[in-house]
């Protein structure tokens, strides 16, 4: 895992993540994080994807709550 990758991956700051952040980890689960995506459910994996591709790199393109689910799954893969 990239080093900023495991920066952000830490528990404690999940909430002061910036967007620009949440979007560059899934990005990179998506291209090179196999085994890391493999701690989602097929569910959980096809959901991140589409969030991914639904937000076309712009938080404005989500809702408040595919925002949160983002983070949610995101910090699922990278951390537990």
């Amino acid at each position: 895992m990239p080093q900023w990758l495991r920066a952000i991956a830490r528990g404690a700051i999940w909430r002061r993540i910036p967007w620009a952040a949440t979007l560059q980890a899934a990005i990179w689960l998506v291209r090179h994080g196999r085994e890391r995506l493999n701690r989602l459910t097929p569910a959980q994996r096809r959901e991140l994807y589409d969030l991914v591709r639904t937000s076309r790199g712009r938080p404005s393109n989500l809702t408040q709550r595919q925002r949160e689910r983002l983070r949610a799954l995101v910090r699922k893969a990278l951390v537990e």
